[in-house]
């Protein structure tokens, strides 16, 4: 089975400028070298037509590996100019055909670029003015400090943008800078992720519908099943058991682990959990940061405000970014999980005690200003210092149950 993987591309400043689009076996993680690279290609592009290129591609371009043989192909003019670009691989004959298709791609409004470019090659030369950038490996090339920053000099008075794969490491980053690369890839920036498909997405929900079900209905032997259902998941919840409460160091078990959590304690942990396993690995860290912080702050303003329904506000709270996380409205998600209309209405109207709270969260969640939180304290009737201490303890809890999701070993890049 194939699954689409996508690795972003940086500018000097750090910003992700665009992706590029890999296909990878999912068992090996790896490229399928024995699959026809005509054959990749098209796979590819079906899977990203698939996922829908609008949201894959998140308003900025991404870059299909293509061979010089699937140029001439009609598919492209099924694929959206503004969010698809072509990297052309495989160059081993560059024909009058070929020339030809990339100067209708490039008039139908494709963004070209030449993978491993080098001016030694001379086949190459003859693509070089109708495409808008190029490739250059700055490990696996002849050429010495000197030649680089010559070449760059002459790409850059060409008109062409100028990109430095294989970064690995910061001696890379500085080099490829020092170069004057306008563009940057490689693992010491970020690794490529799986996009997620549409058939793991409605798993991935149904998965959380599940969940909350269980622990709805104070099902934990089901609840412990559905977190069984994933090895990832199961690891970090003995390990949390382990790391919080006494006694628990032989615990060999779901079951067994969620024995030392009361219904609500499991009900917070497994949703969060279910959230972050989910959702890991994928781009929208900072939304499952979000749901958690929410969720959390949401529940500790309750408890100031409206103590009843503290329990409401947490799930408020963990659910208020599916519109991000899963690409439907919070409201709608609420339904499905038949959730408390006092939730839905806090969504759809903020008319309500946890719309109040909902819109005070959000508000919280982007300034941490004396004078607000001292606003806040007062429409709530409680003191700046509880509201303060509300803010750091979802804070930290929001970090520490991040913290159980899969780590990437890339360095983390702002987006």
């Amino acid at each position: 089975m194939y699954v689409v993987f996508k690795q972003p591309i940086f500018d000097a400043e750090g910003e992700i400028a665009f992706y590029e689009a890999l296909l990878k076996d999912i068992k090996t993680k790896r490229y399928p070298s024995d699959t026809d690279p005509l054959k990749a290609t098209s796979i590819a592009v079906n899977l990203l037509m698939e996922m829908g290129l609008e949201r894959v591609a998140q308003g900025k371009k991404i870059f299909i590996n293509v061979p010089s043989l699937f140029l001439r192909a009609s598919m492209f003019e099924l694929l959206p100019p503004e969010y698809v670009g072509i990297e052309l691989v495989e160059n081993k004959e560059i024909t009058n055909d070929l020339l030809q298709a990339v100067n209708e791609l490039v008039k139908m409004g494709f963004t070209f670029i030449i993978d491993d470019f080098g001016f030694e090659k001379i086949n190459y030369l003859s693509l070089l003015g109708k495409c808008h950038g190029v490739k250059i490996d700055i490990k696996g090339n002849i050429y010495n400090d000197s030649d680089m920053k010559e070449i760059l000099q002459i790409l850059r008075d060409l008109g062409k943008d100028t990109i430095a794969k294989n970064v690995e490491t910061e001696e890379d980053l500085i080099r490829a800078k020092s170069f004057g690369f306008k563009y940057f890839q490689g693992f010491y920036l970020a690794r490529p992720e799986p996009i997620r498909d549409v058939k793991s997405f409605y798993f991935m929900k149904r998965t959380i519908i599940d969940l909350y079900k269980a622990l709805k209905n104070r099902d934990m032997k089901r609840a412990a099943q559905v977190i069984e259902s994933d090895v990832g998941a199961t690891y970090r919840l003995l390990n949390f058991v382990r790391a919080n409460y006494k006694d628990s160091e032989h615990i060999d078990s779901v079951e067994s682990a969620v024995s030392f959590l009361n219904v609500n304690k499991m009900a917070n942990f497994a949703l969060s959990l279910a959230i972050t396993e989910l959702f890991a690995g994928i781009e929208e860290e900072r939304f499952i940061k979000s749901s958690l912080f929410r969720a959390s702050l949401a529940e500790e303003l309750a408890k100031l405000y409206i103590p009843e329904k503290s329990e409401k506000a947490y799930l408020m709270g963990l659910f208020s970014t599916t519109r991000y996380l899963m690409g439907e409205p919070p409201e709608d998600i609420a339904r499905e999980l038949k959730l408390d209309t006092d939730i839905i209405n806090a969504y759809e109207k903020r008319n309500n005690e946890l719309g109040f709270i909902l819109s005070i969260v959000e508000l919280l969640e982007d300034t941490q200003d004396e004078f607000v939180v001292s606003k806040v304290a007062k429409i709530l009737g409680t003191d700046s210092a509880r509201v303060d201490r509300a803010i750091k303890k979802s804070r930290a809890v929001a970090e520490r149950l991040f913290g159980f999701r899969k780590v990437s070993p890339a360095k983390t890049t702002k987006s």
